[in-house]
């Protein structure tokens, strides 16, 4: 299913690559009329492809590449979505009224692509602004076991920290968390996004992460970028990271129960598929009823997952509540349109509230981005958990 995805998305951006090129040469054949397309396009659509490019051939070791690459894929799509946009209301007036002027064919294509580049450009300087904002959503769930009278949860996932990643960004991230007074913290994965032994100002970073501030406690779960090195065979290593988290103060569970103040089961799961393994390693991730397997099933039984994939066997295993990261919310448009319907065939979410029979669910769409530091079809966030018992 996910490779069917995955090969269909590849020949619709290549169709789009295509469209967006044809529409830059009209207009450069503005200024150089003998311009081939077998001499342009080849160039440009590797330019769309760039964000993969500058990884398969080691350049993201240059950091301006590597900041710049990931933009070139929002920008392909931008750029191309303004193209069909343009295109489409010219015909539509050319189809009920006449156009107020006669344009010559070469003084269109040039006006329609430049037109096109700064509605790109704007989109992605709005987009940049927008994902460097965090915000705070809230939800109040009630659970019908005894904990207690309530428990505030703050939930993030996905910081992708990397070794680009600024003191000062992180301090932002760990302000807005701090700023809700949540008694616990869950981050559910993909706190890292680099290969841990290479990883850069571990220190620095972990002064950070030993501010985050909950009477209960820090707890987080790996995602499927959280792997000590993506070059590797069998099970995903993760020694490095859990010794990092551990000494920032934080319990990284891997397949875990923890009965946290007597009052409530946490549990951890390992992710189903880390990057550059497949799978957690033979045997490695347990079941939802194997990790709940001998639980007191009177109190309430709150699972974090990365991957929002498993809802209705966690379900079945006795879980309240459910929370994970991973889909970024689709981080931008269309991607937040594509996410909701996978997602949702797959029995889940891909963002916000989940009521199954007997537990419930919350997705965040986190509290960083992966790839471009860009957002449009979504929000960096802190989701605060307000739950409320039958004390």
């Amino acid at each position: 299913m996910w490779v069917f995805v995955a090969v269909s998305a590849l020949l619709v951006y290549s169709g789009l690559a295509l469209y967006a090129g044809f529409g830059v040469l009209e207009a450069l054949r503005l200024f150089a009329p003998g311009l081939s397309a077998f001499a342009f396009l080849p160039p440009f659509v590797a330019l769309c492809y760039s964000f993969i490019l500058v990884y398969l051939l080691r350049l993201d070791r240059v950091k301006i590449l590597r900041r710049a690459a990931p933009y070139s894929f929002p920008l392909a799509i931008y750029f191309c979505m303004s193209l069909f946009a343009l295109d489409a209301s010219f015909w539509a007036l050319g189809l009920f009224a006449r156009l107020p002027v006669e344009l010559r064919p070469e003084l269109f294509s040039a006006a329609r692509a430049a037109a096109a580049l700064c509605l790109t450009l704007a989109t992605i300087a709005g987009g940049n602004f927008h994902a460097r904002k965090i915000k705070t959503v809230r939800y109040a769930i009630k659970i019908g076991k005894p904990a207690g009278r309530s428990l505030r949860i703050a939930l993030i996932a996905d910081l992708h920290i990397d070794e680009d990643t600024d003191r000062l960004r992180l301090a932002q991230m760990v302000d807005a968390v701090n700023s809700a007074a949540p008694d616990i913290i869950c981050i559910a994965g993909d706190i890292f996004d680099e290969d841990m032994a290479k990883f850069p100002g571990k220190e620095e970073k972990a002064r950070e992460f030993r501010r985050f501030s909950a009477p209960l406690g820090v707890y987080a779960v790996g995602g499927n970028h959280d792997v000590d090195t993506h070059r590797f065979k069998g099970e995903a290593p993760t020694a490095l990271i859990k010794n990092f988290l551990e000494n920032a103060g934080i319990v990284f569970l891997q397949d875990e129960a923890h009965l946290v103040a007597g009052s409530f089961y946490l549990v951890g799961r390992r992710d189903a598929s880390p990057i550059g393994g497949g799978r957690a390693g033979a045997g490695a991730r347990k079941t939802a009823a194997e990790l709940a397997a001998g639980l007191d099933k009177s109190l309430p039984v709150i699972f974090m997952d990365h991957q929002p994939a498993d809802f209705k066997k966690t379900e079945e295993a006795g879980a309240d509540l459910i929370l994970c990261g991973h889909t970024h919310g689709g981080q931008f448009f269309p991607g937040n349109i594509i996410t909701a319907c996978l997602f949702r065939r797959g029995g889940a979410v891909n963002y916000g509230y989940w009521k199954g029979q007997s537990a419930q669910g919350i997705v965040t769409s986190g509290i960083g981005v992966w790839g471009p530091l860009f957002r449009t079809g979504s929000n960096s966030e802190v989701a605060v958990i307000d739950l409320q018992f039958n004390a």
